[in-house]
């Protein structure tokens, strides 16, 4: 698992099929979707991390702006390393999903990926979406959904435990997004649950480090087995994978 470009489940028809790596790039495509990006658009990724889907999208569609947003300081400066000595490149900037930093009106597309599970104020986070997209502009959003909220009270147990075991998972179900997104000023125009893809990859990603060996996975063995347990609970239907394409009214 080390060295990716990006943090995400993954996409996957089966288990078997294709790299870790690509199932990433997948799932970014399958949220997008027909997203309207063009060379004049201004496209910003919330939650970037170290900046792999700004960096796919930005190759594919060369965007006029590219602006992805991280609240962690160290995936920043990952991203902008790795991105330093290309001259036409994303813009990468610390900042809270809370609390954009950026204009009224001023974005066409945004994309979150995996990310929100993470926001204490989910409907804040709407909220400022719908208010620096312009009309029209289209909210992508991918997250790890669930309808038995009460049995995870055990996130909560983990973030007291220092580490990568942390979560800060603030888990909604599909009916409180789509409940959300109607009372912000949005229209869903796809709801898709693809909760058997992000399983196959998950299992296809973490089979391949298996083979690899557990020194391989020095400094990664116990996120290992709590991505193990989080493909457990897709695969049992406990929790949900869940794309949201919606468009400001």
């Amino acid at each position: 698992m080390h060295g990716l470009l990006g943090y995400n489940a993954g996409y996957a028809e089966n288990r078997d099929a294709g790299s870790f790596d690509q199932h990433q790039k997948d799932l970014v495509w399958r949220l997008l979707g027909n997203a309207p990006i063009t060379p004049e658009s201004t496209v910003l990724d919330v939650g970037c991390g170290i900046g792999g889907p700004s960096g796919w999208i930005f190759e594919r569609y060369r965007p006029a702006r590219q602006i992805g947003l991280e609240f962690c300081p160290s995936s920043v400066r990952v991203a902008q390393e790795r991105w330093s000595d290309t001259p036409s490149r994303p813009i990468f900037v610390q900042g809270d999903a809370h609390h954009l930093p950026l204009p009224e009106a001023s974005v066409d597309v945004i994309f979150n990926l995996e990310s929100a599970l993470h926001y204490a104020d989910k409907n804040k986070f709407i909220a400022e979406c719908h208010r620096v997209l312009r009309p029209g502009g289209v909210l992508c959003l991918g997250d790890i959904c669930t309808k038995w909220r009460r049995l995870f009270g055990f996130f909560e147990l983990l973030d007291k435990v220092a580490g990568q075991f942390s979560t800060h998972a603030h888990l909604w179900s599909p009916r409180e997004y789509l409940s959300a997104f109607e009372s912000h000023g949005f229209t869903v125009n796809r709801h898709e649950d693809v909760t058997q893809g992000a399983s196959n990859s998950l299992h296809s990603g973490l089979t391949t480090m298996e083979k690899m060996g557990w020194k391989a996975a020095e400094g990664f063995r116990g996120r290992f087995f709590y991505l193990r347990f989080v493909e457990w609970l897709l695969r049992c239907r406990l929790m949900s994978y869940d794309l949201f394409y919606a468009t400001r009214k």
